[in-house]
């Protein structure tokens, strides 16, 4: 039996080894070859995204839990009351503004519905783009040379790529981790337990 610290994490044990996680699958999601592999990799960046609330709160001393989220720890939300993760959202709004979709994603992937829509014209899909060839001089034909994958947000009508909103919350998170000194900076690849 190891002396190290038992978790049922897979051996993730801070913010900064979720964090790690989250760009781990931006990048599954920028290179995916199937429409499952994006959509399973946006599905887990959203989840990452959110659940680095739970991490860091969990890290924190009660001083910087309530600083962080404005609730003291632990007490459960009461009726009308947000949750402490939807607390600290709210909070850290300016820091962390991508914030607020990976919570509705999150949730949404969670759940597959979520109750209280806080962004009813949020939508998300997927589809691939074909990349085509120059028409034949000869016969004018063009033939399929590629196609890309791409998962989307559409708000209002209007689309964006997720792994944009997933890199710009990703980039949000680093730096709050690093403000709040949660950030541990490693030379050198993680231990194998």
């Amino acid at each position: 039996m190891s002396k190290r610290e038992r978790t049922k994490t897979f051996g993730l044990k801070t913010p900064t080894d979720l964090y790690q996680k989250l760009l781990f699958d931006i990048e599954r999601l920028r290179s995916a070859r199937s429409s499952e592999e994006a959509r399973y990799a946006a599905f887990d960046c959203a989840v990452d995204s959110w659940h680095l609330v739970d991490w860091t709160l969990h890290f924190v001393d009660s001083d910087r839990h309530e600083l962080l989220s404005g609730r003291k720890r632990p007490g459960p939300p009461g009726k009308g009351r947000l949750t402490v993760e939807a607390s600290f959202a709210h909070a850290q709004n300016k820091r962390l503004p991508a914030l607020k979709f990976c919570h509705i994603l999150a949730n949404s992937v969670k759940h597959r519905e979520v109750r209280n829509d806080l962004m009813p014209n949020l939508w998300t899909g997927s589809t691939g783009i074909l990349s085509w060839s120059e028409p034949a001089k000869d016969t004018g034909e063009r033939a399929v040379t590629g196609i890309s994958l791409l998962t989307y947000l559409e708000i209002d009508g209007e689309r964006y790529k997720a792994v944009e909103l997933f890199e710009d919350m990703a980039d949000q998170w680093r730096a709050f981790l690093i403000e709040e000194g949660l950030f541990e900076f490693r030379t050198e690849p993680l231990e194998h337990e």
